[in-house]
């Protein structure tokens, strides 16, 4: 099966409870995604460095959320709910939702973010251990 190296839209699973997440993503450009690895990491004064990746993972992905879907443990399409804080009430979470990114639980953005950095990852841990 061919891969898609400029898919318009990626899926990326996150595994929650017995199911999974899956943010859907548009595809970045170089750009955004060299300015996101750069922003990562603030070299200060003598030798400090800040260190600002998960802020910048969460940035990241809430530039390119398009949309979230679930899938059951047996891969079927499940849902992702929110609580309403107006009425307290548990809700479907979709992109009608207004400010529906701030439901989306910061921990599945960072675990995109790193899913997107994972290629990047393997080849830099393959340089250090070389």
């Amino acid at each position: 099966m061919p891969i898609c190296a400029n898919p318009k839209k990626r899926r990326v699973k996150i595994p929650a409870g017995e199911g999974c997440v899956v943010l859907v993503l548009r595809e970045y450009t170089a750009s955004e995604y060299t300015r996101f690895m750069s922003n990562r990491l603030e070299f200060k004064k003598k030798g400090r460095m800040l260190d600002r990746s998960m802020q910048e993972r969460i940035h990241f992905i809430d530039q390119l959320l398009e949309g979230i879907e679930a899938q059951d443990a047996q891969g079927k399409p499940d849902s992702v709910t929110y609580v309403d804080p107006a009425s307290g009430q548990e809700k479907p979470l979709t992109p009608e939702v207004e400010n529906w990114m701030v439901y989306v639980n910061p921990s599945w953005k960072i675990a995109a973010a790193m899913e997107l950095e994972g290629v990047y990852g393997e080849v830099e841990s393959v340089t250090v251990k070389n």
